[in-house]
């Protein structure tokens, strides 16, 4: 149970809360390169001559003018290739080019399970490849980049083709390169926040006149002067006869205490760094899940409602440190839902992002350093905001129904299309979103059949390289969208007001109201109904996983209350009941169509038998 609140606000004293459970990733990234192989830079001349209008057959003859002349045909060649490679498009403009186009229906790799929105984990953090800038397509994969970025630090994963690096590993990035126009492996220096070092007396005033910390907790934030940062863990630095007990920062991090006699002399006697100005520290919750959109939703949704009502702190903060996660998992989709939750305008830029430096290894890379400061460095940071997740007293949603309102207004915005607003009639299109690797519907044909009965229906499949604008027209243009119970459904509230949601549960998924996830957020909107139909049935379950069928196929849901059942139950496929489906929609479709209001149209939430008292209390 998390602690009890001390108050509105105190100083070093915020209120807490307990985590448990992971989730999951819907799938990978993929990414591209480029090649010092002869081969590729055969094909690479080949490329530019046909450009350059000097390709063709070599007569059969040739003269010794002309074959004293080969040395300086090569090097003229090699000198067009290379203009040409450096002229190269960004941004996946090659994948046009060549013919080949963005998909929004692309398989997902198999995978291992996830845990709580069981969604099949991305393997790599890849995006489908699309030619490279100084070597052939065949020889590397280079991701996308497209959407929002820090000014003057636009990145792009690459590796080479059939060496696709495992979960964790070790990414390579190329940077984009504003003067010359293309991508080079070197860092700008743009992407790094070195702070202020050694700030002495002349060079800093700091806040409450001390290097010492102070911490100012609400209802579901809290602000700190001076927090102080040293190989992957945050510390409150108090000095004095008081001590102070420490409490959780968010899920995956303590806040530790670092008790001095004196706070000054510690400086003195301390290398440091200052990072000035209003940093909002962000520690994805399921960092073992990061493409999970899922879970990025339900802590951006309630992050631009805390922004929006803390008027001391800077919007768009003054830098944002990204905790635990490589700059692979900060995909389009988040870089797009990031840049509206921190208030940035569709021409601007996202404010400088730190990281940890990446390591091989999971655990580690809890413990790494800030990129760009050597190990055991101390970081102070002049401010920090830090927004409660949903197992330290947070929320999964907006705060109230106009911010819910704003932020969908202004992701439409920052695409260029239309602003959201109720369509009279409402189109009967609708909408089924596959997933290929978990939670899969085994009678897909017969349901879609079922469908069309209602109205035009359409397949789509996102995932981690489908173009967020494609995913935001594709909620736009729906008025109908049914789903499995996935991660992708953070795109549900999006959709346009009088527009409603049919969810497919799977069997025992209810632990922490997990099966309410996205209703609470499309909930929040008010404008949006959203209805389910939950597998009850043993014969509704067909487990991927042979061990899991074993272990837990025969436990009534009752029993599934631990994190382990919950796992296996992200890795199943679901065999629709569809005359109970079919029932469902030909009782409410009518009333959807008809532009009832969301609240004449409800229907009690299918809560799972006997679990009552689960949804009792949970402040979703």
């Amino acid at each position: 149970m998390p602690p009890k609140k001390r108050g509105p606000a105190s100083t070093l004293s915020p209120a807490g809360g307990q985590a448990a459970t992971t989730h999951e990733a819907d799938s990978k990234q993929l990414a591209a390169e480029t090649s010092d192989s002869q081969a590729a830079t055969a094909n690479r001349n080949d490329k530019a001559n046909a450009r350059s209008g000097v390709a063709g057959k070599a007569p059969k003859q040739q003269t010794s003018a002309l074959a004293r002349a080969a040395p300086l045909l090569v090097l003229l060649v090699a000198l067009l290739a290379a203009f040409a490679s450096r002229k190269w498009p960004p941004d996946g403009l090659a994948a046009r080019l060549t013919g080949r186009a963005d998909s929004s229906s692309s398989s997902t790799a198999a995978a291992p399970a996830s845990a709580a929105t069981g969604d099949t984990p991305g393997i790599t953090c890849n995006s489908s490849g699309n030619g490279s800038d100084s070597q052939p397509e065949k020889a590397w994969v280079e991701a996308d980049a497209q959407g929002f970025f820090p000014k003057g630090c636009k990145w792009r994963e690459v590796h080479r083709k059939g060496e696709e690096p495992g979960f964790w590993d070790v990414r390579r990035y190329q940077y984009w390169d504003d003067v010359r126009s293309n991508w080079t492996d070197r860092q700008p220096d743009s992407c790094i926040i070195k702070g202020l070092a050694n700030p002495g007396p002349s060079g800093w005033r700091w806040r409450n006149g001390s290097p010492r910390s102070a911490a100012h907790c609400y209802d579901k934030y809290c602000i700190y002067d001076n927090l102080w940062f040293n190989n992957g863990r945050f510390y409150l630095l108090v000095d004095g006869d008081t001590g102070v007990e420490p409490w959780k920062l968010t899920r995956n991090q303590e806040l530790n205490i670092m008790h001095v006699s004196n706070a000054s002399a510690f400086l003195a006697s301390t290398n440091h760094h200052l990072v000035r100005g209003d940093t909002l520290v962000f520690d994805f919750v399921f960092f073992m899940h990061p493409t999970a959109i899922g879970h990025w939703s339900e802590m951006l949704f309630p992050l631009f409602s805390i922004l929006r009502k803390e008027k001391s702190f800077a919007r768009p903060p003054t830098q944002f440190l990204q905790l635990h996660l490589k700059r692979c998992h900060v995909m389009e989709w988040v870089r797009a839902t990031l840049a509206t939750a921190l208030g940035v305008g569709p021409s601007q830029d996202l404010p400088p992002v730190m990281w940890q430096q990446e390591v091989a290894h999971i655990t580690d890379q809890m413990s790494a350093p800030l990129e760009g400061y050597a190990p055991g460095a101390w970081v102070a940071f002049d401010r920090v905001m830090v927004v409660k997740d949903i197992y330290t007293g947070g929320v999964r949603t907006f705060l109230d129904t106009k911010d819910a309102h704003l932020f969908r207004k202004m992701l439409y915005a920052q695409h260029n299309l239309p602003p959201p607003r109720l369509r009279q009639p409402l189109p009967r299109t609708i909408t089924f979103q596959r997933k290929r690797a978990n939670r899969r519907v085994v009678n897909e044909a017969e349901l879609l059949s079922m469908l069309a009965e209602f109205g035009e229906v359409r397949v789509v499949e996102f995932n981690a390289s489908t173009p967020f604008r494609h995913q935001l027209e594709t909620m736009a243009s729906t008025s109908v969208l049914v789903s499995v119970h996935t991660s992708n459904l953070a795109n549900a509230q999006f959709m346009q007001p009088g527009s409603a949601v049919f969810e497919l549960i799977q069997r025992n998924w209810f632990w922490h109201g997990l099966d309410r996830s996205f209703q609470v957020q499309t909930a929040m909107m008010g404008d949006i109904h959203h209805y389910a139909w939950r597998a009850r049935q043993r014969n509704e379950t067909e487990y991927i996983a042979e061990r899991d069928a074993y272990r837990f196929g025969d436990w009534e849901p009752l029993q599934c209350n631990t994190e382990e059942c919950v796992e296996a139950h992200t890795n199943v496929d679901v065999r629709v009941d569809i005359p109970a489906f079919r029932a469902l929609l030909a009782d409410r479709l009518p009333l959807v169509f008809a532009g009832w209001p969301v609240e004449a149209a409800a229907i009690p939430w299918p809560v799972q038998e006997g679990a009552e008292e689960e949804y009792e209390g949970e402040e979703f």
